[in-house]
């Protein structure tokens, strides 16, 4: 276990637990609370089960990273009691399922450390997308554990009504606090290496190359449309499912017009650019990379996956909804989408400012920082 910074050995008030570095919006949100619930006032302990992922570098002023140096996600649960037991910080806040699972084992052998856990995706749902471990053990141990929380956050309405209905945690202590628009300083400019990719129309995906975000589905919808236009697919994002999708995209007869160039740093330029961005989960929770094309001024469509999708597209006003896995009924909308009328990024953000308000970073870490101070306020009680 190491401490990567540190300011005075005082018992911090939170500590944010995640599996890993991972460049996921579970994980980028997490940064980014860290960050600013340590500039609101709070000692901040970051604690990571594995210290590997992409954003292992970034920045978190005023935030004392710990690395519990697990060798598998799940099995940080001894690392992460240890730490508990040691540290005695005020509340403890997990995101992601694996982090979510062992912070109720905390919660069962430390007791004395009040736990939020914080829901980022539907529990409900293909089985195809579903964590293994549900798929193995079903939601019995979760429900057992995430019962001793003292809170449980949905990331989105449908999310929270599932933590009551699936994992029976009683209504009184389940909420619903949506991601932040996370908005950066960041260049126009994509990477130089990336410039060719848009001499083309470009249809854009971001997500994490797994079944969740049914890529395959997007691939399928995009043959259908190269059949008949001059565009490019290019999908932001690394994951386990690399090889099967460029494999998928030589069958389709497409991989001359499909393009992975992996994760990048902050996807905003590249959304800016992009003809149609694209949705294509089976399930999601409150999918960030929604949210930034919504800011970025991006023409959106998106499958009506629970959940999130159609909370933040306000039911269709501010995109095109599609049913899950339908490939003809997406390219049907992206067609549509190509053949409107490009009003441009500028116009469409203008038409969203209003409704993104509610994403904003202050509002969004004001209602955290209440969240986290209750929860501390009860524990004393």
């Amino acid at each position: 276990m190491s401490r990567l910074a540190s300011s005075a050995q005082e018992r911090p008030d939170l500590a944010l637990f995640i599996p890993s570095y991972a460049g996921g919006g579970g994980e980028r949100v997490a940064m980014f609370l860290a960050r600013t619930l340590a500039a609101a006032g709070l000692r901040v302990d970051l604690v990571v089960a594995r210290s590997r992922g992409e954003l292992r570098d970034e920045p978190v002023p005023g935030v004392t990273k710990v690395e519990l140096g697990a060798v598998d996600e799940l099995l940080a649960a001894p690392a992460w009691v240890r730490y508990l037991k040691r540290t005695r910080p005020r509340c403890a806040m997990s995101m992601i399922h694996t982090a979510n699972f062992n912070s109720g084992l905390g919660a069962l052998f430390v007791p004395d450390v009040p736990v939020i856990v914080n829901l980022r995706i539907a529990a409900s749902c293909d089985p195809a997308a579903q964590w293994w471990f549900r798929s193995w053990f079903g939601f019995g141990p979760e429900r057992r554990l995430y019962q001793r929380a003292s809170r449980v956050v949905g990331v989105s309405r449908g999310v929270a009504e599932e933590a009551v209905e699936v994992f029976g945690v009683p209504p009184s202590r389940v909420l619903s606090i949506p991601n932040p628009r996370q908005s950066r300083e960041v260049s126009p400019d994509i990477a130089e290496e990336h410039e060719a990719l848009f001499e083309k129309p470009v249809v854009l995906g971001v997500g994490r190359l797994a079944p969740q975000k049914d890529f395959e589905t997007l691939l399928k919808a995009f043959a259908r449309l190269a059949a008949s236009r001059d565009l490019h697919l290019v999908i932001l994002g690394e994951g386990p499912g690399r090889r099967a999708l460029l494999e998928q995209a030589s069958e389709l007869g497409i991989s001359q017009r499909v393009f992975l160039p992996g994760f990048v740093p902050n996807p905003q330029a590249y959304l800016r650019r992009a003809r149609v961005f694209a949705l294509s989960s089976r399930n999601e929770g409150f999918p960030g990379a929604l949210i930034e094309a919504m800011e970025a001024g991006a023409a959106i469509v998106s499958t009506d996956c629970p959940f999130g999708p159609s909370e933040i597209l306000d039911g269709g006003r501010f995109g095109r909804l599609v049913p899950v896995g339908d490939a003809t009924g997406l390219a049907e909308a992206i067609a549509k989408e190509l053949e409107a009328a490009d009003v441009g990024p500028d116009a469409r953000r203008a038409e969203r400012a209003i409704w993104l308000d509610q994403y904003e970073p202050e509002a969004v870490t004001a209602r955290y920082l209440r969240l986290i101070r209750d929860v501390i306020g009860e524990s004393r009680t």
